[in-house]
């Protein structure tokens, strides 16, 4: 069994090989400040269990491999990141995890002697979770004025004799307790053998998932995962160079990330000297950070996740106004300083006019309309309604019906017809005469 390179080639030669090939990924890591920042803490836990001495591609064991990535990563990150071990099981089978090399600035040498010492051919298991929660009581990770982080390397499942399913994902618990204290942790699956769910799982509860991966996936073969899957020594180098790169990028959280004497450069977008770094702050706005205030343009200014609490309405913003009821048209309103501006360009009520429309806009028309003097408004038009000065009675008999003594010829025959009144008392009177006339001839 091959345990590290150095049984081939001289090891000076090998480890001037390998931090020219880490400095390759990690370019930007390299040099040390004259004043030294406050720099990111690291504790890195590892998987000592006794499957780790498993072989993987190029013949080594797991457990060589990464004790050489792991003294890779500690010289190349010496004047940047302060590190720590911790190896779990500890001291063997199940026990907790225990911090082996406390965190600190330069500790690449006793990191790698930490790890000089191989597992047992057996009986130590994988308590994973008993090991985080163990890491979550070292003090060193509860300093809130530094950026702290865990590197979680394993290559099995959480595990302890006699197996016990029910305790498969607490290992995502712990992972979510150490990051609700504020410690980011960084998942590393090393082989095929890890429980590749749980990892997964976990990736995701402490917010260092890989963008894109599928929390779903079992199978560690399979592509596509949120934590990060190594196979053998070049992608376990990658993978920690990528969670390198993670730790010590600047970010926008008030501390010197890389070391370079400025805290937060380039996260001053508007240039305005203050980094807006909380929540949803958009600091390509101007006057946009914690504490600023807070105006009324639909930015979250002062960063307390709500958006121009005081105002009535954003500037820029316009609304319709008024009635559009009858005679009734609407205006705009638009929004100045944070408050709506007066309704204007609208046709409001009116004094209502006997016309047929309706202006006063209450949906009658002309409710209420007036006309002059006498008049009374009637379908729009203002009429007089009052009665005749004599009362209105009929015209006064003439005895000839009204016309005036004219009787109409009938027929054209250019006779006159007498008024039915004249026309009896000629009757009687010619019946008069013919009785006399009957009288005189009995008498004879």
């Amino acid at each position: 069994m091959l345990r590290s390179f150095s049984l081939f080639v001289p090891a000076s030669l090998v480890a001037a090989a390998l931090l020219a090939l880490f400095a390759l990924a990690v370019p930007q890591l390299a040099a040390a400040q004259e004043t030294r920042c406050e720099a990111p803490q690291v504790l890195l836990a590892v998987d000592k269990s006794s499957s780790m001495l498993g072989i993987i591609p190029g013949g080594m064991t797991k457990w060589d491999a990464t004790t050489m990535a792991i003294g890779e990563l500690a010289g190349a990150f010496a004047d940047t990141v302060d590190m720590g071990l911790m190896v779990f099981p500890f001291p063997n089978e199940c026990g907790p995890g225990s911090v082996t090399v406390p965190i600190a600035d330069n500790t690449a040498t006793a990191i790698t002697d930490g790890l000089g010492t191989p597992p047992p051919s057996g009986g130590n298991y994988t308590p994973m979770a008993q090991s985080l929660d163990a890491a979550g009581a070292d003090p060193a990770l509860s300093d809130a004025t530094r950026s702290n982080s865990l590197i979680l390397i394993t290559d099995g499942w959480q595990w302890c004799d006699p197996y016990e399913a029910t305790t498969r994902f607490t290992p995502v618990e712990a992972v979510g307790r150490l990051a609700d204290a504020g410690t980011t942790v960084y998942v590393v699956g090393f082989g095929g053998a890890v429980d590749a769910l749980t990892l997964n799982r976990s990736a995701v509860r402490a917010g260092t998932e890989i963008p894109g991966c599928d929390v779903t996936l079992s199978d560690p073969a399979a592509t596509g995962h949120c934590y990060q899957q190594a196979n053998d020594l070049a992608s376990l180098r990658a993978a920690l160079a990528a969670i390198a790169r993670s730790i010590t990028e600047e970010t926008c959280d008030g501390l010197d990330n890389d070391c370079d004497g400025d805290i937060d450069e380039g996260f001053d977008v508007d240039m305005d000297g203050v980094t807006s770094c909380a929540g949803d702050c958009d600091d390509s706005a101007a006057g946009t950070y914690p504490g600023a205030a807070d105006e009324c343009d639909g930015i979250d200014n002062d960063c307390d996740g709500t958006i121009d609490p005081a105002c009535a309405c954003t500037d820029g913003m316009s609304r319709d106004c008024g009635l559009e009821v009858g005679e009734c048209a609407l205006g705009t309103q638009t929004c100045e300083s944070g408050r709506w501006s007066d309704c204007g360009g609208f046709t409001g009520p009116a004094e209502e006019v006997c016309d047929g429309a309706d202006q006063d806009c209450n949906g009658l028309v002309d409710d209420g309309a007036t006309c002059a003097g006498s008049l009374t408004c009637v379908d729009g038009i203002c009429e007089d309604l009052s009665e005749p000065a004599d009362g209105g009675a009929p015209p006064p008999e003439t005895g000839d019906g009204g016309l005036g003594g004219v009787v109409p010829e009938e027929g054209g025959c250019g006779c006159r017809v007498s008024s039915p009144r004249n026309d009896s008392y000629g009757w009687l009177a010619a019946l008069g005469v013919l009785g006399l006339v009957a009288v005189r001839r009995r008498r004879r």
